[in-house]
């Protein structure tokens, strides 16, 4: 998961708050379709192309607006508070994920929301590790939340699994070569591009997040190995 920083409201829905909210019907139903849309490009766009859940790559006509907190759970007014909007796979009226917002469903009722580990939350992203088979894991051992997340947003799902996996070995792999078989040098410079994306505008890498950890970890096993190479 990676941490999303919300910027200010899309100025269509401001306008149309202003509009609005003392109607009756006011609530994120009322929204019209161009209202969506325009909210899911200012969401992809904040999200620098990557689903809030998963890391898959976005683009405003593969992804619809997720509620953070379920619409089914919220008071007046927060189904359209846009610090409860994020962007996720799959497009609207598409076949169900079994991971994801679709996995997600309406979990978690207010009284477990301790348990989830939002993609708003300051160090989410340090919460969870991925091994160089695409699974994740928390972090750190007996963080409730972090297990209950991965487990309601179905982020071990074998599909989701091998997409990682994917775009893991496709990293570690050099052209030619065997599995992993990226050296420091190349791993480093890797490593570096994606950390220098982050800090800029733009799109992200599809699992940008997981394949920064997979370069360090291949950086730490190389090293390792000529460690004992050097001691032996």
């Amino acid at each position: 998961m990676r941490q999303i920083n919300k910027g200010a409201e899309p100025g269509v829905m401001t306008a149309w708050k202003a509009a609005n909210r003392a109607l009756p019907n006011y609530c994120y139903a009322s929204l019209s379709a161009a209202h969506r849309d325009e909210i899911r490009t200012a969401l992809v766009a904040e999200q620098r192309g990557l689903c809030a859940y998963t890391g898959r790559r976005i683009e405003s006509s593969t992804c619809h607006i997720e509620h953070l907190r379920p619409q089914c759970h919220c008071g007046p007014g927060e189904d359209v508070d846009y610090r409860n909007l994020v962007a996720g796979v799959p497009a609207p009226n598409t076949p169900r994920l079994p991971y994801g917002a679709h996995k997600k469903d309406s979990w978690p009722p207010i009284p477990d929301e301790y348990l989830f580990v939002s993609p708003l939350s300051g160090g989410c992203g340090a919460r969870f590790t991925f091994n160089l088979r695409g699974q994740v894991a928390p972090a750190q051992a007996g963080d409730a939340a972090a297990s209950e997340t991965i487990e309601r947003l179905g982020l071990n799902d074998p599909s989701l699994v091998q997409l990682r996996k994917a775009v893991i070995d496709a990293t570690l792999q050099i052209r030619g070569r065997g599995p992993a078989s990226i050296d420091v040098g190349n791993a480093r410079r890797r490593l570096r591009a994606l950390e220098q994306a982050e800090e800029q505008a733009g799109p992200l890498e599809p699992f940008s997040f997981v394949l920064v950890q997979a370069l360090e970890r291949q950086i730490q096993r190389i090293e390792k190995i000529r460690d004992g190479r050097r001691r032996a």
